[in-house]
C-alpha cells in the first residue's frame, strides 16, 4: 500500500474555530496546501521524517474528527499487444441491438476521472464539454494514454466513418484529469475531481483507478456525488486477488471486474462477491489512443487490458439507461439485475456480466 510521504488529510469537527484549526496545524508543524471545502477536509504537508509524529499530534486533538494518510491512487491497466481485429467487448454486451432502443443523450455527461483525454482526437474532440486538472502534472492533455483509451470505450463518436464506436454513442464527456502523467496520483486529487464533476452536472463518473487504502475522505466524496444524483462506476483492480480496492469497494459505486472473450474472469482481475458487483469485457479492448506519442505506447487506436477497460463499458451503459430514466438508483438496479449469469456469478462477483440489450429492455419507464 503506497502513501504520500509528506501529506495527511484532516477533517475538524463542525464548529471548530478557524483560529483553533490554525493553532493545531502549527503544533503539528504542518502547512495546509489544499482545502476541499465541500467535504470540510484539508490536505496538509509536513516533513517526511516527521509524518508519524504529525499524524499522532492530530490524532490526540479532540477537535479533529479524523486524520488519515494521503494514499497514492493508480490507474487500473494491464497493457499488452493487440489480439483481436474488432471491438469484441461491445459485441459481447449486445450493444448493436441496444442501440435500436436508444443511442443515448447529450444531456447525460460522463466524467472521466483519469490521466486526461486527448482533446484533439477526431473520435473524441466533439464530445468534450468541460475540462479540469486536479493532478500534479501541469499539461491538461493526456500524456499517458490511459484516460483517452477509457474515454473512447465509454463514448467515442459513433458512425462518423472512422475509428471505434463508444458504447454510449451520444453522451458528452468531461475531461477531469486527476492522475499525473505517469498514471499515478494523490487521493486528494481524485476527491477534488469527484466533487467538481458532481457540482458541474456529471450524471456518470468513471473511475478506472484505485487504491487498497481505505479513506474516509474518499468515502465522503462518493457519498457527496451520490447525494447529487451521480451514478459512479469504479475498477475493481488488477491484482488477481480478493482484495478490496477503493473507491470500487464503497457501496455507492458499481464495482467492476474484467472478463475475457469466453466470459471467464481475466487472470489479473480482482474478485469477491462481497464487494465486486458486476463483470464486463476487459481483455484486449480496442479504443482510442492519443494522436501523439504517449507513455502507454499506441497512437490513434490500440488494444489494452484491465479492469480499467471494463469499467467504462458499465459507465457507457449507465449513460444509455439514464437517457430514458433519470433515476440513478433505478438505473443501477437495472444494470445489476439484467446481467448474464456466468461462471463465478455469486462467488467472484455478486452479479454476472453486463448485457446492454437486456438492461434497456427491462428498464422501467
Amino acid at each position: 500500500m503506497n502513501y504520500s510521504p509528506d501529506r495527511l488529510l484532516i477533517r475538524f469537527r463542525d464548529n471548530t474555530p478557524p483560529q483553533k484549526c490554525a493553532q493545531i496545524h502549527r503544533l503539528a508543524n504542518a502547512k495546509v496546501i489544499r482545502d476541499i471545502k465541500e467535504l470540510a477536509v484539508q490536505v496538509v504537508e509536513t516533513d517526511p521524517f516527521q509524518i508519524n509524529t504529525c499524524l499522532q499530534c492530530y490524532s490526540h486533538c479532540d477537535e479533529v474528527e479524523y486524520v488519515e494518510r494521503e494514499a497514492i491512487v493508480q490507474k487500473r491497466l494491464v497493457p499488452n499487444d493487440p489480439l483481436f481485429p474488432y471491438q469484441w467487448g461491445v459485441m459481447k454486451v449486445v450493444a448493436t441491438r441496444a442501440w435500436n432502443i436508444t443511442r443515448g443523450s447529450t444531456k447525460v455527461p460522463i466524467a472521466i476521472l483519469d490521466t486526461g483525454i486527448d482533446m484533439t482526437h477526431p473520435d473524441l474532440q466533439a464530445k468534450i464539454i468541460l475540462t479540469a486538472n486536479f493532478s500534479n502534472s501541469s499539461p491538461l492533455q493526456d500524456l499517458d494514454g490511459h484516460g483517452t483509451h477509457v474515454a473512447g470505450i465509454a463514448a467515442a463518436v459513433t458512425r462518423n466513418g472512422m475509428g471505434v464506436a463508444g458504447l454510449a454513442i451520444n453522451p458528452t464527456l468531461m475531461n477531469i484529469k486527476v492522475l499525473d502523467d505517469d498514471g499515478t496520483g494523490t487521493l486528494s486529487s481524485v476527491v477534488q475531481g469527484i466533487v467538481y464533476a458532481a457540482d458541474n452536472g456529471a450524471k456518470v463518473i468513471n473511475m478506472s483507478l484505485g487504491t487498497t487504502a481505505f479513506s474516509a475522505t474518499l468515502h465522503n466524496a462518493v457519498k457527496y456525488a451520490q447525494s447529487k444524483g451521480v451514478l459512479m462506476a469504479a475498477a475493481a483492480g488488477n491484482d488477481g486477488l480478493n482484495q478490496q480496492n477503493y473507491p470500487a469497494a464503497f457501496a455507492q459505486c458499481i464495482s467492476v471486474a474484467a472478463v475475457d472473450l469466453n466470459d471467464t474472469k481475466a487472470i489479473f482481475s480482482n474478485f469477491g462477491a462481497s464487494w465486486v458487483d458486476v463483470a464486463a469485457p476487459g481483455v484486449d479492448i480496442l479504443s482510442t489512443m492519443p494522436t501523439y506519442p504517449n507513455r502507454t505506447g499506441p497512437q490513434n487506436y490500440g488494444y489494452l487490458s484491465g479492469t480499467s477497460m471494463a469499467t467504462p463499458l458499465v459507465s457507457g451503459l449507465a449513460a444509455l439507461l439514464l437517457s430514458l430514466n433519470q433515476n440513478p438508483k433505478v438505473v443501477r438496479q437495472t444494470i445489476e439485475s439484467t446481467t448474464v449469469s456466468i461462471i463465478g456469478t455469486g462467488v467472484l462477483y455478486q452479479y454476472g456480466r453486463i448485457n446492454a440489450y437486456n438492461a434497456l429492455l427491462n428498464l422501467p419507464r
